[in-house]
């Protein structure tokens, strides 16, 4: 059992001096372009070259099996070449975990000429520095490296190669870009300065939650909301509130599409699905004939958007924004008495009946969080109100009513989104 142990302590030494032996430390991988069929140029000021060239190859093709049949070779014209060998032994000299990429541009033109001149080629940088070997990644987009890291140096190449093709390889291979391609390419403004697009839609389907009381604000306020229960179907202690008869906290379901004119100002057209309880009272014998009773409560609005599109990095879009606008409130009664119930009560024939649709208020703000151009997540809060049309002619014989019902409906809520974002023009 003893040597079993030992066996394996070994085992597990040998793995862990391995992996120590071919470690890698990047300092820093801004992912530059991996183009199919690539032609990589392996640059070094080293008489004999860390890794070889066509081992390297084999290298690229194991590690990522998209990147096609890629090429190597020495980049024998740049070792031949002063400036481009002074730069060479200061990058080697100089490469640290602790600089940022912009310390490392090269500031000599006919330098930053060779970089711009590469087309969709990719340089790779491989000099020993003691008992590491520095690695750094150039293209044609900047005369400072893209990526950059150390390994440490081994005399096998192979194994070398691997290292650095699973490191700074691994990414998913694209198309190499025609002549005509690369030409409209380079004519084209930064993305940071591109043209405002003249309008952008999204749709999204999502779920949040809602609830009578409004943060920040005094409990005592909604009292009478949270605790109140229906008696003989149709009695409360206040029935100016909807949420007197319903339950106040509910989650629900919502789809939304709408479309901003130049990431200012927009429209946005809403449904809201949700299900509420009434709020029978337990202690009341007549509701032993009920089933169930519940409302459905479906919500149709628009909203006037106010945005602002931020741009924190190439392959994200922040859009906050704050809405106001508009809805109507429609709720559908589902009640069913039991199974041996055959006549329902006279409470029951003469039960509580809401409007047919309750107008109201939105207000709040929010966020676009934009991924790829496309894939979103929406976040959102705000109130909303609705009430009772209270738009009618006075008349002198009618009667007074003992109570509103659901002239004045608030509650708070919070939801969120998968949405897809396209530019229309």
């Amino acid at each position: 059992m003893q040597k079993g142990y030992s066996i394996f302590a070994l085992v597990l030494f040998l793995l862990f001096f391995t992996a120590e032996s071919f470690g890698q430390k990047v300092f820093f991988n801004e992912h530059p372009t991996i183009w199919k069929n690539a032609d990589i140029l392996i640059w070094s000021v080293d008489k004999d070259p860390a890794i070889d060239p066509k081992e390297f190859c084999l290298s690229l093709k194991r590690n990522n099996s998209g990147i096609g049949e890629p090429k190597c070779r020495l980049q024998g014209e740049w070792v031949r070449d002063s400036v481009a060998i002074r730069y060479a032994n200061w990058l080697n000299a100089n490469l640290d975990p602790v600089l940022k990429p912009e310390y490392l541009r090269a500031r000599h033109p006919a330098m930053q000429a060779k970089f711009q001149a590469l087309e969709d080629k990719i340089v790779l940088f491989v000099a020993t520095n003691g008992n590491l070997v520095n690695v750094a990644i150039f293209d044609e987009t900047a005369s400072e490296p893209k990526a950059a890291g150390s390994i440490l140096l081994s005399p096998d190449k192979i194994s070398m190669g691997d290292a650095i093709a699973n490191t700074f390889f691994g990414g998913t291979a694209k198309r190499r870009l025609s002549k005509d391609e690369r030409k409209k390419m380079q004519t084209e403004p930064d993305e940071y300065f591109q043209e405002t697009p003249v309008f952008k839609a999204w749709a999204g389907l999502g779920m949040g939650y809602s609830q009578a009381q409004v943060p920040l604000t005094p409990d005592n306020w909604y009292s009478s909301h949270v605790n109140s229960q229906v008696r003989n179907y149709r009695i409360t202690k206040d029935s100016v509130s909807l949420w007197n008869f319903l339950d106040d906290s509910d989650p629900y379901l919502t789809f939304y599409i709408g479309g901003t004119w130049y990431d200012f100002i927009g429209i946005e057209l809403i449904y809201h699905y949700a299900k509420h309880h009434m709020k029978t009272d337990p202690k009341d014998t007549v509701y032993q004939e009920l089933d169930h009773w519940d409302f459905s409560q479906h919500e149709i609005g628009l909203n006037a958007i106010f945005s602002r599109n931020y741009k924190p990095a190439s392959w994200v879009n922040i859009t906050p924004f704050m809405f106001v606008g508009f809805q109507y409130s429609f709720f559908v009664e589902d009640i069913e008495l039991k199974d041996n119930v055959k006549t329902p009560s006279k409470a029951y024939q003469a039960r509580i009946k809401f409007e047919e649709a309750y107008k109201g208020a939105l207000l709040g703000f929010g966020s676009h969080f934009i991924f790829l151009k496309h894939y979103g997540l929406g976040l959102r809060t705000g109130i909303s109100s609705r009430g009772r049309n209270m738009y009618v002619d006075p008349s002198p014989d009618a009667a007074a009513e003992a109570s509103v019902i659901g002239g004045s409906t608030i509650d708070w809520f919070i939801g969120a989104g998968l949405e897809y974002h396209i530019t229309v023009f």
